[in-house]
């Protein structure tokens, strides 16, 4: 069965995340900023009724931050039952992988992720580990959990 990849861009680099992981992408809106959070957290945004925290994709991959425009977007995920954004220049489309990157990943590996060959040419995939170690996801949790609109919800 084919693997669909969601592809987006940061600095015209096209990256993508499992199809399976999105749950939608909307248009950004400048997050919330919070105190002692890690680094690579935006702040987090109302979403529907829904605390959602922003990571900065860029600060993710050891990019230049930038702050959020009014083109960009932000690709909700949900991974193990948390629910976070990444902040992307813009979602591009849905691509099919066209092939598994090799095993021994000499070449295929990158610094973060890998890169795979998908109906739209190549693409970093990147994996919600490729992003966020078990520290941050803790925090995000709590950011989530610790937030009012949660416990109104829960």
């Amino acid at each position: 069965m084919a693997k669909n990849i969601l592809v987006f861009e940061i600095d015209e680099r096209p990256l993508g995340v499992s199809a399976d992981l999105v749950v939608e992408v909307v248009r950004a809106v400048t997050p919330l900023s919070l105190p002692r959070v890690p680094e690579t957290v935006m702040g987090i945004i109302n979403l529907r009724g829904e605390v959602v925290p922003v990571l900065d994709t860029r600060k993710c991959l050891r990019l230049p931050a930038m702050p959020v425009r009014h083109t960009d977007h932000l690709v909700i995920i949900r991974d193990d039952g948390l629910r976070y954004a990444l902040h992307a220049d813009r979602a591009v489309d849905l691509a099919t992988l066209q092939s598994e990157a090799s095993d021994d990943g000499d070449e295929s590996a990158t610094p973060t992720g890998q890169l795979v060959k998908t109906t739209l040419g190549f693409v970093q995939l990147l994996t919600p580990s490729d992003l966020l170690d078990a520290e941050d996801r803790s925090a995000l949790a709590s950011i989530v959990s610790s937030s009012p609109t949660s416990e109104k919800q829960g």
